[in-house]
Order: structure tokens, then sequence, then C-alpha cells
């Protein structure tokens, strides 16, 4: 069975259900480490936390070393302003289709499943068909992703997971925000999968929604994301990743998924990084986990490579 590689909760902050609102600010001084890194040797202080834009109670709260750092930072850095009313506004726009049906894009068989798996979901057919098919993948994976790690709906495992967390922490301090990536940006980017690949990816949601019980590889391991971030456990995302990512058969559209998920942004996040280590002032910086674990394809690799040294804090 073929399964969707769930990039997008590790690595990308779009998400089609946007209009959830995060919690408040976390006052414990236990809890998790997450996957927190220091980066030395610019004029700025900065330090990098991998997010899972997904999460569950199990992740929360933060420890104290996410928190020591957030109250030391002067500003905080994201991926994408995804809650800007004229971001919402452009989502919207280009996630609806202009002509034809999803059953146009999917063939009779696939569209078949994808009906059965909205009636399962309480999705209605009709609102999906006036999307794109990247729109409706990443609605998907959303409902799929909350079930896998225990969470009760989409919504609350949206407003649980790690960014949401650390904007509300930033709204309660009134502290400026700064974005790597717009969301044309990021919209350009999921507009550009072939054809195959957008087969692909829906096919596999399709199939680990309706055949829950047959998941392997990286979906198997989805329930265990909540303790490998609580334990700071960089390692067990990229092994798990890296040994799975590439399924037989399909190595080409994962090897597209993953360069233009990744790769690419991993180096365009960097320059944007190295350039903020270049000024004076303090940043906090979240981006999806799946850009610092990776141990030859990271943001901190490309770091590491322009001089800076980066460690990764373990205490709680």
């Amino acid at each position: 069975m073929r399964r969707i590689k769930r990039f997008a909760a590790l690595c990308l902050a779009f998400c089609l259900c946007m209009a959830v609102t995060a919690v408040g600010e976390e006052t414990a001084q236990e809890g998790s480490r997450g996957l927190l890194y220091e980066v030395s040797g610019g004029q700025a202080d900065m330090v990098l936390l991998g997010s899972i834009h997904i999460g569950s109670e199990a992740m929360m709260p933060f420890g104290s070393g996410i928190q020591r750092a957030m109250a030391a930072a002067d500003t905080f850095v994201y991926e994408c302003d995804t809650a800007a009313p004229e971001a919402l506004a452009e989502a919207q726009a280009r996630m609806r289709r202009t002509q034809g049906t999803l059953a146009d894009d999917l063939g009779d068989a696939l569209y078949a499943q994808l009906t059965q798996v909205a009636k399962q979901l309480g999705l209605s057919i009709r609102v999906l068909d006036e999307y794109q098919p990247w729109a409706v993948i990443n609605t998907l994976a959303v409902y799929a992703t909350a079930a896998e790690m225990g969470t009760a709906n989409a919504a609350e495992a949206l407003s649980l997971g790690v960014e949401r967390q650390v904007q509300a922490f930033a709204a309660a301090h009134s502290k400026p925000a700064v974005y790597l990536e717009t969301v044309a940006e990021q919209l350009d980017m999921l507009e550009s999968f072939s054809p195959e690949l957008v087969l692909y990816l829906l096919q596999s949601e399709c199939d680990v929604i309706l055949n829950p019980s047959q998941a392997d590889g990286l979906d198997a391991g989805i329930a265990l994301w909540p303790t490998w971030w609580r334990d700071g456990d960089a390692a067990a995302f990229a092994d798990n990743y890296l040994n799975h990512y590439l399924q037989t058969g399909y190595e080409e559209v994962c090897t597209e998924y993953h360069v233009t998920l990744i790769t690419q942004r991993n180096a365009r996040m960097a320059e944007q990084l190295d350039e903020l280590l270049q000024t004076e002032g303090s940043y906090f910086v979240t981006v999806g986990l799946l850009h610092l674990a990776l141990p030859e394809d990271s943001i901190l690799t490309h770091l590491a490579k322009k001089g800076y040294t980066v460690t990764q804090i373990t205490q709680p």
C-alpha cells in the first residue's frame, strides 16, 4: 500500500484549516525539550525550534529550555504568515477551482475513494469539488495526522501545533515577527507539483484513512511523534524519515516532493537566517522540524557550512 510522506506536518506552515486560535502561554517549568538549537558565531543571538504544525496534548507544556529561549528573544521568526487577512484571502482564492471538478483530475476510481473518505470524515464531497487537488490533500493530511497522533479533532490538533503555541507566547509579549517565506511562495510550491505527484499523494491519503490498520513506514511512526518531540529526539525523526521516504516504485515522485518541500527551501531559508545573524538582535526561529533534523540536508547544515556553530539544547 502506498503511504503519504506526511511531510507537511513536519515542514510546511501552510494549512487549509488556518482559522484556529492558538492557546495561551504556558508557564510550567517542566515539559518538552523539543528540537531546540542554538546558533553562535554571528552578531545576533539565535535559537531555532523544530515545529510539528499539528500537535497533541502529549507535547505540552514547553519545557523551561524553550521558555527561556522565547523570553530572551527580541524578534520571532516563522516560515510564513498564514494568518494575515490578505494572506488568507490569497490562499482561499488560489485553493478554489476555476473550472472542472476533482473527478476530471482524479479519474473515476480515485474519485470514488475520495467520496468514501469524505463521508467517513464528515466532509462534503461537493465542497471538496470546489478546491484544487493540492488543497484537498492538505486537508486530508490534517485529519489523518491528528487521528494518528491521538488528538480528538483537526481544529484541536492545529491549535496544539508547536508554531501556534510559539505565536501565542509572542503575541502575549508583543514581540515582532519576521517571515522567511510569503504565502504566495508556499502556494507556488504546492501548485508546482507534477500531476503524477498529486495523484500519488491523494491516493496515499485515501489509503491511510480508509485502511489505518495497515499503516507502515513513515505513517506507522506518527503516533510516536509527540514522544520524540517531547524528548528532543532528532535522530528518531531523521531515521524514520530517511529509512522510509523513498517509496518503492514511486522513487521519482518522492524525490520530487523531498527536493521541492525540503532541499530547495532549506537553502533559501538558510540564506535569510544568515542575513539575520549578521545583524544586531536576538531571534527565536520556528520552522518545520525536518528543516532542522536531517543530518545532511538541513538549514543547520547550511549554517554550519557558512561558519556558524550549531548546538542542540537538550535540557528540559
